[in-house]
């Protein structure tokens, strides 16, 4: 598998220089946790909301919380057997021994992991949101060019105007 496709650690850590002894990753994908287990190969490995929920009675340094389970993909978030359940069960009471722990919620269902995302924060967890597979930056020369965008935006009304314009062309008339 290419590099870009591996499992980054938080700010460019090595398994051996991470001091992370207890981690917690859901997913139901086994490519993906294969990938995750090859570079914390101490993880533990749940698939299911219930595994998790049980696990999470435990202190953990990092969990890994995924959204889409049992093989599915863009599932609406109000359904038990998603990560935003884990989110509801974090959120309805609280879980001291959870408070220093390190969330990661790597779903490519971006609607749904955003508001996992933000459902964490609001109940005071320490969070962050990261696609799986999603964290070597491009190099430069791979990001695609797009004529008539500006490339260097003076200011962010002016961006928002370019932006407009590159969009739907302008509102001025020609004549």
């Amino acid at each position: 598998m290419p590099p870009d496709h591996l499992y980054r650690l938080p700010m460019g850590q090595s398994p051996a220089q991470s001091s992370r002894s207890r981690v917690l990753f859901l997913d139901d994908d086994p490519g993906r946790a294969a990938i995750f287990l090859a570079e914390v190969p101490h993880a533990v490995w749940v698939s299911t909301v219930e595994e998790c929920l049980l696990r999470l009675e435990e202190e953990w340094d990092e969990v890994h919380l995924d959204h889409d389970l049992g093989g599915e993909t863009f599932v609406d978030c109000g359904r038990d057997d998603c990560g935003m359940e884990v989110v509801r069960w974090l959120c309805l009471e609280a879980h001291p021994h959870l408070t220093p722990t390190q969330f990661y919620v790597h779903s490519h269902n971006t609607g749904a992991a955003d508001l996992m995302v933000m459902q964490l924060r609001v109940a005071g967890y320490q969070v962050e949101g990261r696609p799986f597979g999603h964290y070597a930056p491009l190099p430069a020369h791979s990001h695609p060019t797009i004529v008539g965008f500006p490339s260097r935006p003076r200011g962010f009304s002016l961006w928002l105007r370019e932006l407009g314009r590159y969009l739907f062309g302008s509102s001025r008339s020609s004549g």
